[in-house]
């Protein structure tokens, strides 16, 4: 994913965008199945509805599959942000 792309949603969030770069990347990905190890593109922490529609339009215009994840504690790992996968 170009990082200028990236760059053009975390403009338009008021959450925060985390990328492989960011430090905190790692904890940001991670969900309650250990057993499960995604690398996606970006992970969005939202605060407001208009973060998830951002993000989905985002994944839509650039054809990403897109993860949304509510509370993390899924089995199948489904589930706190909206994550663009890569």
């Amino acid at each position: 994913m170009n990082g200028t792309a990236l760059d053009g949603l975390r403009e338009q969030l008021r959450g925060q965008l985390v990328t492989p770069n960011d430090p905190d990347y790692d904890s940001a990905r991670a969900v309650y199945n250990g057993m499960i190890d995604k690398h996606p593109a970006g992970v969005v922490r939202v605060a407001q509805v208009a973060d998830v529609i951002a993000s989905v339009n985002f994944a839509r215009d650039n054809s990403l599959p897109l993860a949304i994840r509510g509370g993390g504690h899924s089995a199948l790992a489904s589930g706190p942000g909206t994550t663009p996968s890569s």
